[in-house]
Order: C-alpha cells, then structure tokens, then sequence
C-alpha cells in the first residue's frame, strides 16, 4: 500500500510539473524558449523510477491535462514532448547507450512530426510547407521589386530563384530529417545531465572530438558524386530524389565529423576553450572547406599523423 501511494504521489508530482512546463513554453515568450527543453524530463524521471505501463498512463495523464491550460492546440505539442520523455526514460533505464538514445529519440521525433504534418493538413487544412514556399515566394517578389526599383535585377535572376525553390521541394526530406536530429540533440542532452546530476546511473556520449563516421561514408558519397555521369537521373524521379537528399545528409555529416577533426587538433595542441569556439564559428562559415577536411579526416586516418607529430 505504501509504494502505490509512493507511485501516485510521485506520478501527481511529475504530471504537475510536466503541465507546468508546458503552460510556461507555451505562455511565456522568452523563458518558453528554455523551458521547452526540459519539459520531457518529467516523464524521464517518472521512468527511471517505476515501469513502463505506469509511465505511459502518467504521460497520457499529462497530455489530457495540457488541454485544460492551452486547448487542443495544446495536445500535439504535448504529445511530442511526453513521447520524448517515455523514449529518453525507457533507453535509459534499460541501459542502452547514449547514441542508442539520441538515435531512438531523433526517430520517434520524426515520426510524431509526420504525424502531426498529416494532421494538420487533414483536420485543419494547414499546410506548414506550402505556408513555408508561399512566404518564400513573397520575399522573393518584394527582393524582386526592390532591386528593380534601384536599376534592375541581374541577368538570369529569375532562373536562378526558380532553381532554388525547386532544390529546396527535393530537399525538404533531409533538411527535415537534420532538423529533426538537432532538436532531439538539444533536448537530450540537457536532460541527460540532469538526471545524472540527480544520481541516476546513465551512460555518456563520447566527446565530441572524439566522432570518427566510417570510411564507408566517403565510398557512398563518392558513389553520388559519380552516379549522374553514368545514370541520367530526371528531376522528380525517385533516384533524383534518393541522390539529392542522400548527397545533403552526407555533406551535412562530414560538416560535423571537419568540426570534430579541429576541435580534437586544438585538444592536442593543449589550446584555451575560447579558441575552440572561434574556430567552430570559422568552420560554420568556411562550411565548404569543413566538409572537405571532414571528407579527408572520415577516409584516412589523419589523427595518428598528429600523434606523431607530437611524440616526435
């Protein structure tokens, strides 16, 4: 009798602070912002503590109450959010290691964000990418106007926009699948912390210096740089699609594994913190050339040549 109560006590307790969570994110502008983050976390420490079914019934618990501060409007935000939770809690409780959960929290992310996509288009008409494409289009018309008002506009600019419009239509699975792996980044991480800090036993990420991708990653890629010299690939097919979207990911991959590559050079070379976070903005702005040291650091193993450097 006194661990249900315990169970009930506690889970009253997380549902309170998940609402409260939600009703800051929601109604509270800047603070919201923050607050967002750790609003699985409840949820998380609730799994850590008891079973999965209970979890689930506390989560469920959560969401039907968020229609009570925020209506409808509410749920799918709080869906979203209490499935995090149910996924970061079970992988840890269940001991898998922290890439096991980015990678199984980034897939229930990508799926609850389709869900809600269709959702949204069928019940209440909402289109979020053609609202996205229509904005576009009317900054596009008003750059337009306004570079015409001061002498014209450079030769071939309308093919050019248009180009752009239709790469970003191809592109928008993998530009939706990056975001939705960087959010779920922000969010695991913090709260990973945390539930350490408060003396949970939980596994933890590799640093960041330390990512190596496989060397297979540099056949694929070569593979999709080749493939249109020898396959004659038709914008809108599947194989176009497939390319382009694998071509994104990849380059976006090796963007992080340039970064990782100087943040463990500055590690050797015994270097402040401050110039590792110079250096990471340079390498966001000279992108390009990141991905290149990227390409070149995943296919070959650069890292034992400065070992060397500094044994000798």
């Amino acid at each position: 009798m006194q661990d249900n109560a315990r169970k009930i006590t506690y889970g009253a307790m997380m549902i309170a602070l998940f609402v409260i969570l939600l009703a800051v994110s929601f109604y509270v502008p800047l603070i919201g912002v923050i607050t967002m983050l750790f609003i699985p976390l409840p949820i998380i420490l609730y799994r850590l503590r008891y079973d999965r079914a209970l979890s689930v019934l506390v989560t469920v618990v959560g969401i039907f109450l968020s229609v009570l501060i925020g209506g409808i409007a509410l749920v799918p935000f709080a869906f979203v959010h209490g499935l995090l939770g149910l996924v970061i809690g079970d992988t840890l409780k269940t001991g898998k290691t922290k890439l096991y959960t980015f990678m199984a929290s980034g897939l229930a992310l990508l799926i609850t964000g389709m869900i809600m996509y269709v959702g949204a288009v069928l019940f209440f008409k909402f289109n979020i990418i053609e609202e996205v494409f229509e904005n576009m289009r009317t900054a596009q018309d008003q750059v337009k106007t306004l570079m015409e008002s001061y002498g014209g506009l450079p030769e071939g600019f309308d093919e050019a926009m248009a180009a752009s419009f239709t790469f970003y239509e191809y592109a928008l699975p993998s530009i939706f699948i990056i975001m939705a792996y960087l959010v779920t980044f922000t969010i695991v991480v913090p709260n990973v912390a945390i539930v350490k800090r408060l003396g949970h036993n939980v596994s933890t990420f590799q640093p960041f210096r330390n990512m190596k991708l496989p060397v297979i990653t540099v056949i694929l890629y070569g593979l999709l740089l080749i493939t249109p010299y020898m396959i004659k690939m038709e914008p809108g097919t599947n194989l176009f699609l497939i390319s382009v979207n694998a071509t994104i990911i990849l380059r976006f991959l090796f963007l992080l594994q340039g970064i990782s590559f100087i943040h463990y050079y500055l590690s050797e070379m015994k270097l402040p913190k401050v110039v590792t976070v110079v250096a990471t903005l340079l390498a966001l702005v000279l992108s390009p050339i990141t991905t290149i040291l990227g390409i070149v650091d995943a296919g070959m193993n650069v890292r034992a040549w400065i070992g060397k450097g500094k044994m000798k």
